[in-house]
């Protein structure tokens, strides 16, 4: 029986090509962007087989009971693993160039998730790219970053913007690549995952176009949906930084900021700090602060449509 054809796509500036089908990326369908990255599945084997002894361990992430979320160990001859126990491990080369994922029987909720929201960006970093804990979208030719804390709703508002006729371009992780003076932002993963607790905000956009956002998978914390993602990258033009707080005023308001500090703690990535890293982060930042940058307050109960409505008028200026 001849083997199947490689699954080939492209997500956070990589060129992706798998040796079994990803359903988080099945419709990545952005242009090819010249950074190679194979990927493949292993059922029977585990990551602690091939992992070199010694590793050095560089992230110990916890929930907030305490209990480990994911881990990541370094090793000169081994690269990277990234592994947790809702999903599987990861063993990433050194260049980016190779990933082995060994699922270990979990489901696609869990060893997928990590993949596109930790595993991908960590290679496009190892490919010189830089990453933003931001979600985002493309309106006018031009990106548009939401940046902000876990929970503070960056996702809503993205797929709120989408439902308004934006492009989907990523989920809380954006990959910038420096080109000529400016910045580009790449396509992430099709797939968004929208906390339960906001989900109800979403229904309109759900019934709108089921096709475009179907469940993938749910678990304790999020309802993850496939989304049309954008097809090439697009400059980035507005950065806004989302600052919720029950204090906040009942009507979204805007200011323009060049707070370096805020671009600098908007960076997804602390685990990776060689000196050709932190001078890229350094560049990719003092670029961004020419942009567009305004930071966003509103009350904890401002609603998404409401904070869509006011920043389409602010836009618009």
């Amino acid at each position: 029986m001849a083997a199947a054809a490689p699954m080939r796509a492209t997500a956070f500036g990589l060129d992706i090509e798998a040796d079994a089908p990803l359903s988080f990326l099945r419709h990545a369908t952005a242009r090819p962007a010249g950074r190679p990255l194979s990927i493949s599945v292993h059922t029977a084997e585990t990551a602690s087989e091939l992992w070199p002894a010694g590793g050095e361990l560089i992230c110990d992430e916890r929930l907030p009971g305490g209990d480990v979320n994911y881990r990541i160990y370094t090793h000169p001859d081994g690269g990277y693993l990234i592994s947790g126990p809702e999903y599987g491990a990861h063993l990433l080369s050194a260049d980016g160039r190779r990933l082995r994922c060994f699922p270990e029987g979990r489901p696609d909720g869990g060893w997928q998730r990590m993949l596109v929201a930790q595993v991908l960006p960590f290679a496009a970093l190892l490919h010189g790219l830089e990453l933003f804990h931001a979600s985002a979208v493309v309106r006018d030719g031009q990106a548009i970053a939401v940046l902000g804390p876990s929970r503070s709703g960056k996702t809503s508002l993205a797929l709120e913007l989408c439902a308004r006729g934006a492009s989907f371009m990523a989920d809380d992780v954006l990959a910038l690549e420096t080109r000529d003076g400016a910045l580009l932002a790449h396509p992430g993963a099709p797939v968004a995952g929208i906390a339960l607790e906001h989900d109800h905000e979403h229904e309109r956009a759900k019934q709108a176009d089921e096709q475009d956002e179907r469940v993938l998978a749910v678990n304790a914390r999020e309802r993850i949906v496939r989304v049309l993602g954008a097809e090439e990258p697009a400059p980035l033009g507005t950065l806004l930084f989302l600052d919720r707080k029950a204090d906040g005023p009942e009507r979204p308001s805007f200011e323009a900021t060049s707070d370096a500090q805020l671009l600098l703690a908007a960076t997804f990535n602390f685990v990776l700090a060689t000196p050709a890293r932190l001078q890229g982060l350094l560049e990719v930042c003092a670029l961004a602060a020419r942009l567009r940058v305004e930071l966003v307050s509103c009350g904890s109960g401002t609603g998404v449509p409401e904070l869509a409505d006011a920043l389409e008028r602010r836009l618009s200026l």
